[in-house]
């Protein structure tokens, strides 16, 4: 068993001793506390790193296109589902009497 420091540690895996020690706090790394101080078995860490590794992507994201549909159909489709979604500038005003003026006799405001 081949004990290291989190300084060693930081060091060895080329992370901030701040980012080790969130690791620890989550559960995510392996590690050992002594009597209060924290210490990680190094041949323990290797096997974490280790299967840390990404082999493949898991999947590849495609874009499928619709067969039965054609871009005038779907965006017949998409005009559709917004119609009667018009905008209301009467909802915009703030008083009932905004931009009312009153006229007098003579032609004057």
């Amino acid at each position: 068993m081949n004990l290291v420091t989190i300084k060693d540690l930081s060091v060895f895996l080329k992370v901030k001793e701040s980012t080790l020690y969130s690791w620890v706090h989550e559960g995510t790394i392996p590690f050992y506390k002594l009597n209060g101080l924290l210490r990680f078995n190094l041949d323990e860490i290797l096997e974490w790193v280790n299967s840390s590794k990404i082999i493949k992507p898991q999947r590849s994201l495609s874009i499928k296109k619709p067969e039965d549909q054609d871009i005038n159909s779907i965006i017949k489709k998409a005009i559709e589902g917004v119609k009667g979604k018009r905008y209301n500038p009467s909802k915009r005003e703030t008083s009932l009497n905004q931009g009312l003026r009153k006229e007098v006799p003579d032609g004057t405001v």
